[in-house]
């Protein structure tokens, strides 16, 4: 059970008032999350190494469970945006992920002839 002098929300972190007597939880003013107690407390040490190790374990967790390659990437755009909007307080942020086609191994070599060509047909300042 966590320390009600010192209790912060599980989601982002702000600082709670304790609940009115006979009450099991709180409402972050921040993020809306309804704080029930006796939930672990997060690791103090987790460290962005770490972070970044659990998620990835996190991700591949949902795809070997079946969870779509779409809704994974819809699920973490979404926490993207809470937590870019968590740092920059009073800003409405959008993640937005851009498709640039398909990718190649190699990228496709011209010969210098055809440059040439391409370039000598091209009209300048019109």
């Amino acid at each position: 059970m966590q320390n009600l002098e010192s209790l912060r929300c599980t989601n982002c972190g702000t600082p709670l008032e304790p609940p009115a007597k006979g009450g099991f939880g709180v409402i972050c003013p921040v993020c809306q999350l309804f704080n029930t107690f006796g939930v672990p407390f997060p690791d103090p040490d987790l460290t962005a190494e770490v972070f970044e190790s659990r998620l990835g374990d996190l991700v591949a967790q949902a795809r070997a469970s079946g969870i779509s390659p779409d809704v994974i990437v819809h699920i973490l755009r979404d926490e993207l945006e809470f937590s870019a909007e968590l740092a920059n307080h009073g800003r409405d942020l959008y993640v937005q992920i851009i498709d640039l086609g398909p990718s190649t191994s190699q990228p496709l070599r011209r010969s210098q002839r055809d440059e040439n060509t391409r370039l000598r047909g091209r009209t300048v300042g019109g």
